[in-house]
């Protein structure tokens, strides 16, 4: 080989090297872009199960479906760190009724599993998900962001301290 054919062979092992290395910088960006995604819908899920926990906690001993509500509602503003106070917290609050709705009705026909197939629809309770579904799509809309990011909390971190 000539020199010429070892510059050429050495200058396509470093073209190759430096492709493998552009490879490697986009895929870790699209895995911290994945794990991002992921680590987001892991949140919100904690989050949505914390939220209907409070909520339906709050309903259960309601006999009536306006205490339900009422008492739901006072759960939802708890667990967000709201107190209605304001107009856009206050709607919120309103379009955030119908789920409390839903999870009361469920109650009242027993566990879901009981309400039979061919019941009129309108002796069906409502769909939980689905309402908090579309609070949760309104809420997007309406204030340019996931109404799940308003429940996230910020941790703290304390120095530790060691007690001899």
């Amino acid at each position: 080989m000539t020199t010429q054919q070892l510059s050429a062979f050495l200058d396509d092992f470093e073209r190759s090297a430096h492709e493998a290395s552009v490879n490697e910088e986009n895929y870790r960006r699209e895995i911290a872009v994945r794990l991002k995604e992921l680590a987001n819908e892991r949140a919100f899920g904690f989050r949505r199960l914390n939220l209907m926990r409070t909520v339906v906690a709050a309903i259960q001993d309601c006999e009536t479906e306006d205490d339900a509500v009422v008492r739901g509602s006072a759960a939802f503003l708890r667990e967000v760190g709201w107190s209605a106070e304001n107009e856009s917290q206050q709607e919120s609050l309103e379009k955030f009724q119908p789920v409390i709705r839903a999870c009361w009705q469920m109650k009242q026909a027993g566990t879901g599993d009981e309400a039979s197939d061919d019941a009129k629809p309108e002796e069906k309770p409502a769909d939980i998900g689905k309402q908090l579904s579309e609070f949760e799509n309104w809420f997007g809309k309406a204030r340019n962001g996931p109404f799940l990011s308003v429940l996230e909390r910020e941790i703290v971190e304390l120095p530790l301290v060691e007690i001899c």
